[in-house]
């Protein structure tokens, strides 16, 4: 521990003399303070916020990963180059402490400067409004339902062999079947994703949501994307129930909607809220909507003040898992090289979700499209615990950052990724050849 806290304070006192800490936190909170005046808005109020929450707190966050990860993968890797890690060989221990004591002394200074946008951000938006948790439908997960239409493909093989059999059945069937299952079971499960279900007008779509334990005497809402059949502006006219609330909605624009539920009525048929949630289609035209991604239940949560500390407890996890890495790079890397590495792992770990959503699997793909999708799941599935938590959008839409995977994301990418990174850095640490 007299280790750790050696090399900790010493990599906080290098980073302090050398200015990059005071550079970094007076980079963030210019950044934060600037957005307001530079950044164009829809003109409305509603706009102008969400946009100051993303632009300002997700532009701090982007300057740290990037300044913090350049400054760990320099680390060792520079006194590698000037022959200066003999000095952390004496004993086994100093080897971890060596890694873990850098991370820590990243991960604080980084931490700082996000506290300090943080802070600047809080001021200018205030901090009592009010945030939601966001509930989705409860349905048969996507790979259930995959499993269920590859069954239903494959009990139609029998047909290949009929004279009058559809040329475009038999193309798929053959595509199939010629294809791994793994790829055609992700093709069914984006498509489940992605299935649309039709309400025409005067038909009533219902929904099961499942409720937390204390929702009754909360407010709620719902959160709708909506779309018709042909135009994409035509007028959406309903009614939203759940229980004895409701709610009318009335949508010109086919945008996403949110619409407040009227409070419980006092009657005894208030005590248990029902947990189906139905919409009336009362317009002119047929609705689509994608249950998985369009429909949403908002069950009213505590405050953005709360929810602020919650999305900088996971920034500074994320920042734990990305300087850990850097900084293990730097052990096995030369400077240049891990410097590289470091940054191309970031931005295929940030893209890799889209790009894979974007090309899903085709049967008919080339070869070099397969490879490289596989390479970027590699990746996606490496980056995982990074690229699945979004804490500033979900700030900036005034969604809940739920507490639970706060403390998931503290838990993991906060402490025991950098603890595995630092003991396999130390590992390398030990290997290197000091002449």
């Amino acid at each position: 521990m007299k280790a750790f806290l050696a090399v900790l304070l010493l990599e906080l006192r290098r980073l302090s003399r050398s200015r990059a800490a005071w550079i970094l936190a007076g980079a963030c909170a210019a950044w934060t303070l600037a957005v307001p005046a530079l950044a164009t808005s829809d003109g409305t109020v509603e706009g102008a916020r969400l946009l100051r929450i993303q632009l300002s707190l997700g532009g701090a966050f982007a300057i740290c990963c990037i300044a913090l990860a350049a400054s760990g993968a320099c680390s060792l890797s520079r006194e590698r180059e000037e022959r200066r890690l003999a000095l952390a060989r004496v004993r086994p221990a100093a080897r971890f402490s060596l890694a873990a004591g850098r991370v820590a002394a990243l991960v604080a200074v980084g931490a700082a400067a996000l506290a300090a946008s943080c802070a600047i951000l809080a001021a200018g938006v205030g901090v009592g409004r009010r945030c939601d948790h966001v509930l989705d439908p409860v349905m048969a997960s996507p790979a259930a339902e995959a499993e269920k239409m590859y069954a239903r493909y494959m009990a139609l093989l029998p047909k290949l062999d009929e004279p009058d059999a559809p040329p475009e059945l038999v193309d798929v069937l053959t595509a199939m079947t010629n294809a791994p299952k793994a790829t055609v079971m992700r093709m069914f499960a984006q498509k489940a994703m992605d299935r649309y279900e039709t309400v025409p007008t005067n038909s009533v779509a219902s929904w099961r949501f499942e409720l937390p334990p204390d929702a009754a005497g909360r407010p709620l809402a719902v959160r709708m994307r909506f779309a018709s059949d042909f135009n994409l502006r035509d007028e959406v006219r309903g009614v939203f129930s759940i229980g004895c609330r409701e709610g009318c909605v009335s949508n010109v624009t086919k945008s996403v909607v949110k619409v407040p539920l009227s409070s419980p009525r006092e009657a005894a048929d208030a005590e248990t809220e029902a947990t189906s949630l139905s919409f009336s289609n009362t317009g002119g035209g047929t609705l689509m909507l994608r249950p998985r991604k369009d429909v949403k239940l908002l069950v009213a949560a505590d405050s953005f003040g709360a929810n602020l500390v919650r999305a900088y407890l996971q920034m500074v996890a994320i920042l734990a898992a990305i300087c850990a890495f850097a900084v293990f790079l730097g052990a096995c890397l030369g400077r240049t090289v891990a410097v590289f590495a470091c940054f191309v792992m970031l931005f295929v770990g940030a893209v890799s979700s889209d790009v894979i959503v974007s090309y899903p699997d085709q049967l008919e793909t080339d070869r070099i499209d397969r490879v490289s999708l596989a390479i970027t799941r590699t990746v996606e599935l490496a980056a995982r615990p990074l690229s699945s938590l979004n804490p500033v959008s979900a700030l900036a839409s005034d969604e809940c950052v739920e507490p639970a995977q706060t403390a998931f994301a503290v838990a993991v990418d906060g402490v025991a990724i950098p603890i595995v990174l630092s003991l396999l850095a130390a590992i390398a640490v030990s290997k290197v050849r000091c002449v």
